[in-house]
């Protein structure tokens, strides 16, 4: 669990950053600031005796994330059916709601996997 963490911060991180290269605006160094805890939370797990704890922090982490990004999750459709991201008028904040979608696809099976992940711990003690 603390590599696939690491993992989800990281792609996070490059969400982020990919996103500021390209568009030059702050906002979408959002995911990066959460994949950044995330990674760092992931790393500290790595030690058996912390990992429990800083997986829960993690999780705490990706619950925020998923509350701030998965309603944007229905507007993936819209964005489809753009041609360009940048010029769509469906949607008034398109690049928000790009971004925000795909931190969302990056968290959820992050969010499942961990759900998953307790509940087996907690069945075999």
């Amino acid at each position: 669990m603390p590599r696939y963490t690491i993992v989800t911060g990281l792609l996070l991180i490059f969400l982020g950053a990919s996103g500021y290269l390209s568009y030059n605006t702050v906002t979408v160094l959002i995911p990066a600031f959460i994949g950044l805890l995330i990674t760092l939370c992931g790393v500290l797990a790595l030690k058996t005796e912390r990992r429990r704890k800083f997986i829960h922090i993690a999780i705490v982490v990706v619950v925020i994330g998923l509350a701030g990004s998965i309603t944007s999750l229905s507007t993936i459709p819209l964005l489809l059916s753009c041609e360009v991201v940048e010029g769509c008028d469906k949607l008034a904040r398109p690049l928000a709601a790009l971004y925000r979608s795909l931190m969302a696809l990056i968290l959820v099976p992050y969010f499942i996997a961990a759900i998953t992940f307790f509940v087996k711990a907690r069945l075999s003690k």
